[in-house]
């Protein structure tokens, strides 16, 4: 367990919260409302508080540590969005070229960018029916699309906002046919790389990583009962050594490498002085891309506080296993809450923490 709070900078934190972020993480677990979670703020470009508190395993009383390894989930979004948003950069892509561009069977006129925003007509996980293609984790993800481009669309394009993950899968694919690399290999190279991102995996036999998984909890009759995430191997918690990869929401990554990626993201795109993607991508992805749809969504985030003209000044993405990235630009902040249970469960907790991360 290890913590950092410097004081010159707490005021900037804690303004409008009761109790420090060290003191309601603690509390939290005392009262048993989570199992165990890492924290880590970063504002000005340091690292201004990291804590761990609670227990990464119930069973084996394995304490929790700054280092251990999450199922992001969802929160993989961002990350999955802005590769694909690289090959943008790169003059290979167009936000507004039609998937049929790439799968003439796909049936509709929806665009990458509507795929990137659950606006395409794609399937959502509402359709819990038909998401087969994007469950079965023994199949390919190029198998997997092949699949989803031959469902015919739930609606059509830009007239719904459905969340869900089979639009990114069959946007992920396409990255994958322009690179001639797997959609995990191609984000390495260009995201986790060159962020030092070296605990970020869909998929790995790496015994480091495999045996700092935190484990999974729900709660059941006030107790915390263990249960696994939808892409884990039947006989252990973590990762899958080969398979599928849920583009959207496959990912197990660490604080200390997630922090980067956000960073990035707040410095428009420039990560130690190099520019890992343009300033322009960078902001197209925090416009609200849904239109006149209630819906606060970017490419890849959901925007959650705005200026009058409409420019996200906080934006960031939850997962369902009950962990949310934070990006605030006008405290120049971005964090990491990370604990491991259903998100619905999860919610108060990182609720109550953003507001006290962020002093409003």
């Amino acid at each position: 367990m290890r913590c950092l709070v410097l004081a010159t900078l707490a005021p900037l934190l804690y303004a409008a919260s009761p109790q420090p972020v060290s003191e309601l993480l603690r509390r939290a677990v005392q009262e048993k409302r989570i199992a165990g979670a890492v924290v880590v703020v970063q504002q000005h470009g340091k690292k201004i508080f990291e804590e761990a508190a609670g227990y990464a395993d119930l069973e084996h009383r394995r304490r929790m540590k700054v280092d251990d390894v999450f199922m992001i989930a969802s929160s993989t979004k961002p990350l999955a969005a802005t590769t694909i948003m690289t090959l943008v950069d790169r003059g290979k892509l167009s936000l507004d070229d039609p998937i049929s561009k790439y799968f003439p069977e796909f049936q509709g006129a929806s665009t990458i960018r509507q795929a990137l925003s659950h606006t395409s007509g794609m399937i959502g996980n509402d359709a819990s029916d038909r998401l087969d293609p994007i469950r079965n984790f023994d199949r390919s993800l190029a198998d997997a699309v092949n699949l989803l481009v031959r469902v015919p669309l739930a609606y059509q394009p830009g007239e719904k906002y459905s969340y869900g993950g089979a639009s990114f899968c069959v946007a992920g694919r396409i990255a994958e046919m322009l690179t001639g690399m797997d959609f995990e290999a191609y984000l390495t190279q260009v995201l986790a790389k060159p962020l030092g991102m070296k605990d970020t995996v869909y998929r790995t036999g790496r015994e480091d990583i495999l045996k700092r998984v935190v484990t999974l909890y729900q709660k059941k009759g006030g107790e915390f009962r263990k249960m696994k995430a939808v892409m884990e191997p039947p006989d252990r918690s973590g990762p899958r050594e080969s398979g599928f990869v849920l583009v959207p929401g496959g990912i197990y990554s660490t604080a200390a490498d997630l922090i980067p990626f956000l960073q990035m993201h707040l410095n428009g795109g420039v990560y130690n002085g190099r520019q890992i993607l343009s300033h322009s991508s960078v902001m197209e992805m925090r416009k609200k891309q849904t239109g006149k749809l209630a819906a606060e969504y970017g490419l890849g985030w959901t925007r959650s506080r705005m200026a009058p003209d409409g420019t996200a000044l906080q934006f960031g993405h939850g997962g369902a296993y009950g962990t949310q990235l934070l990006v605030d630009t006008e405290q120049d902040l971005v964090a990491v809450i990370l604990t491991q249970m259903p998100s619905a469960e999860a919610k108060p907790f990182n609720t109550e923490m953003t507001k006290a991360i962020l002093g409003r």
